[in-house]
Order: C-alpha cells, then structure tokens, then sequence
C-alpha cells in the first residue's frame, strides 16, 4: 500500500501508542475481572499471594516479564521472605506460582501475551508428612479432658460425625431429625476479615448422616438447655438463626474460637499436634480401622471422591500397623525363617522374594502418605 500522500502544511499522524501494563497493574486487573467472583477468603488469599510477586518484580512491564524473573522471585521467597528472615515454606510459595500461572494464562487468553512465562518455573515439591489422627484411647482423653467445657457437645459430635468446623457451627435444628436419626449437612460457617458469613460446603454437595445413639442423646439433651436459656433471654435470644451450636444468646460460634478451644483442651490431656481438623481425621482413621468400606467412610466426610479419601488415610493407625505385621507373620514365618536345615532351593527363592515384596512395599508405603 502507497503512503499517503501529504499536502503543504500538513503533518504525518503519529501511531498509536501501545497500552504497556506493569505487573502489578495486570495483576490487580486480574484480580479484579477473575478473582472477584471468588468466595471473600479466597480473594484475600489471593490478594496477599498476588502481593509477593507485585514487591518484587511489579513495575516490570507485563510483556517484558520473562520465566529468569519469576523463578528469582520464587528462590527469594524460599530463601528469606517469611517470617524473622526465613524462607516461606514450599506449599506457599507454589500457591504464589499457581496464582500467576493462572493469570498469566489468561493474560494469554486476553491477546496481552504471546506465552505464559511462568510455564517453565520450576519449584520444589511439597515435603510429604503424615496427617495426625487420635485413636480410641486418644479420643478418651480428649473428651475426658473437655470435661464440663462448653462446647463438649460439639467436640463430641465432630468426633461421632467427622463433619468440618465450619459445618457444625453451620448447623441448625431443621437440619437434624431426632426421630429419624438423620443429619444433614448443607452449609458451613466460614471467618473473613470482613465478619462471619454463611456458605455451601467445601464440596458443594449436601450430605446426610446416621447418628448414633450417644450423639442423639446428646442433642437432645443440648436442645432442652437451649430452651431454657431461650426463656431466659427472651426477645434478645437469635431465635431467628436456630443454631444447634452457639453462644448462649443463640448467636454464632467464631470458628478461630472453637479451633483455640481444641487445642487448649489437647494440650490439657497430654496430646501433641492436636488440632480441630485431627478430630476429622480421627473419625475417617477410626472407621476404616473398624472396617467400614472405603466409599462409605468418603461419602460420610463428604469427599469429592473415593480417590481423595484413599490418598487422605493411605495411613494406619498404629494397632493396625501391629496387626498387619502379626497376620503377616503367621501366613509366612515359616517361609522368611525356616527351621535350621529345612530349606531346599525353592524355598531359598521364595524367601527372597518374600523379602524383595516387603522392601518394596515399604517403599510404596513411604511414598503415598500424603497430607490434606
């Protein structure tokens, strides 16, 4: 195409000039277009994840930011950006990559960049560990400690149920039939900065769950001492929420509450690593213990699926462990350990076989514990 032709006394249009976006500007565009829709604790995890990046490499132009920029950033947040100088740990620091992998992917998406710089970061794995669970006598002496506690009835009913913090403090009357012997879990109470507000569950599913007799006599007991107190405060009693679990003016229970409870109360009975969340996972290892199936203890904690339930409790609680190794030992003690002068060819080979299966499990074992 011919340029155009100027006459006198004209001048030559200058282009236009091309929108540039920093790191932080694109970010907080993100965040405002993408992020938004999420639930109020997402967003300020967001927000704060979004904040490491922004300190660090933020007046960088979003069409200059290269994949050299973003792994320093991540090496410096391993080395020394959390707390007195020492290095965040590695789940937070690949919560801050997978933040801007996705929106730099949108940016993508967007037509702002050609490639997603933050494809070929690499990071280190998150350090397995094994998720605490309390077995029959620890349960004893958490709730022989809580004792008289005014929130017993709720400790006693996350043992029984292994629903989430959130969800008990969620539950209301209507949602438990004393005849029936039904709960039904459809909403969980959740803590932002901003106050308290009511949400679907994790999983965004309903569920529904047998009680068993001690909890039902439990709750029964727990609502003829909520109606007195409802006599007792009258008008000022939050008639209007009918929480099973609350203060005695009917009002709700702040989870950060009931989680400083839980451990103040472990801590009482001599147990170490004891949170809220141990109570759950109490429930599930205590059930598969018993041999409850798999897909029922899943569906009872209400799991997105079997597979997440199987990685969760990949562990045993240690009297298992002692009765795996006892069954183990009577079917093939005498395989492993013959009697002086009895092995013959085929059963030197089987017990080396034996021996390579037990190395290799322990090895597969010590590979899939994983923690939520």
């Amino acid at each position: 195409m011919a340029a155009p032709v100027l006459t006198a006394g004209e001048v030559c249009p200058k282009p236009k000039a091309q929108i540039t976006r920093t790191v932080a500007e694109y970010l907080d565009q993100w965040l405002a277009e993408y992020a938004t829709r999420k639930a109020a604790p997402t967003l300020e995890l967001y927000r704060e994840l979004a904040g490491h990046v922004k300190r660090a490499i933020g007046t960088v132009q979003l069409t200059k930011l290269t994949t050299l920029q973003l792994q320093r950033v991540y090496n410096s947040l391993l080395d020394s950006r959390g707390k007195k100088g020492k290095g965040l740990a590695v789940k937070t620091v690949r919560h801050v990559h997978g933040l801007v992998h996705i929106a730099l992917k949108t940016a993508v998406k967007w037509g702002l960049l050609k490639i997603n710089p933050a494809q070929a970061c690499d990071l280190p794995p998150v350090p397995l560990r094994e998720s605490p669970a309390m077995d029959q006598h620890g349960t004893t002496k958490f709730m022989e400690a809580c004792a008289g506690h005014w929130l017993r009835d709720l400790f006693a009913t996350a043992f029984s149920t292994g629903a989430r913090r959130g969800e008990l403090l969620a539950l209301t009357w209507p949602d438990i039939d004393l005849d029936t012997s039904i709960v039904t879990i459809r909403k969980s109470l959740e803590q932002t900065r901003h106050g308290l507000r009511v949400k679907e569950t994790k999983s965004r599913k309903i569920r529904r769950l047998n009680l068993p007799e001690t909890s039902l006599q439990l709750l029964r007991r727990l609502k003829d001492r909520q109606a007195e107190a409802r006599r007792m405060f009258g008008a000022e009693y939050r008639a209007d929420l009918d929480l099973v679990f609350c203060h005695p003016d009917g009002n709700y229970i702040r989870p950060d509450v009931v989680t400083k409870a839980a451990r103040r109360i472990a801590k009482k009975a001599g147990i170490a690593g004891v949170s809220l969340h141990t109570i759950r996972h109490s429930h599930g290892s205590q059930l598969l213990s018993l041999g409850v199936p798999l897909p029922t203890v899943s569906k009872r904690l209400g799991h997105a699926n079997v597979h997440v339930t199987a990685t969760v409790y990949s562990h045993a609680l240690p009297e298992d462990e002692i009765a795996a190794a006892q069954i183990w030992n009577d079917a093939m003690s005498q395989t492993l350990n013959p009697a002086p002068g009895s092995i013959d060819r085929r059963t030197q080979e089987a017990r080396v076989t034996a021996t390579a299966w037990l190395h290799l499990a322990a090895r597969c074992r010590s590979n899939s514990d994983l923690s939520v």
